[in-house]
Formats: C-alpha cells, sequence, structure tokens
C-alpha cells in the first residue's frame, strides 16, 4: 500500500519562481510590516483636535502634534500661527523659529502644552 506524501506549502506556489521574486516579496512583506497604518480618526477626535488649536492660537500657547507621515508617526513641536481653511493646512511656527506646513489629514494627535 503507497503512502501520500503531502508537499505543505510547495504545493500553492508558482511553477516558476526567480530567486529574484522572492527576494522582493519577502522584502515587501517586511517593509508592509513595519508600516504603521494611519488610525481612523471619529468626528469627535477631530472636532477636540480642531478645538486644541484653535485655543493654542487664541492664547498663543505651545502645541504638539503628531503626524502620520507614510507610515511612520512623526512629532512636532512649536506654535501654531495660520490656519488655512481652502487648503486645510496648519502652518507651524517651530521652536527653532522655522516655519512648517501640515495638512489637517496628517494629524493624529493634538495636545496643548500649559
Amino acid at each position: 500500500m503507497s503512502t501520500i506524501r503531502d508537499r505543505g506549502l510547495v504545493k500553492w506556489q508558482a511553477a516558476l519562481m526567480l530567486p529574484e521574486h522572492k527576494s522582493l516579496h519577502k522584502r515587501k512583506d517586511k517593509d508592509d510590516y513595519f508600516l504603521n497604518k494611519k488610525p481612523v480618526l471619529d468626528e469627535y477626535q477631530v472636532e477636540e483636535f480642531e478645538n486644541n488649536i484653535h485655543y493654542a492660537m487664541e492664547y498663543h500657547l505651545p502645541i504638539s502634534f503628531r503626524l502620520h507621515n507614510e507610515g511612520n508617526p512623526i512629532e512636532l513641536h512649536g506654535y501654531c500661527v495660520y490656519i488655512d481653511p481652502v487648503t486645510k493646512e496648519l502652518s507651524i511656527q517651530k521652536k527653532d523659529r522655522s516655519f512648517k506646513k501640515i495638512k489637517f489629514n496628517e494629524i493624529i494627535n493634538v495636545i496643548v502644552e500649559d
């Protein structure tokens, strides 16, 4: 009586797979694994961010932003000096007195530093 040999996952792979394909496939999976997805914000969080930004602008308080930048969150500290309602961009004056424009949809978190 003969036994059936199961090849496991090998049976589902393509018949022709070049080494370049394998390395590219592994690298793609590895890169995507370490990238963070942008969290989905509900309307209450967005409204809270707007209120914090307006409060910080009114009383000229320093503010910290956490931004989603292509999968890697970054921190930005400074003062919000202008809000462009048409392009939905904020002009931020950083601690070193340089300016940076950020888009409102990049914002993950806003903290007003008292």
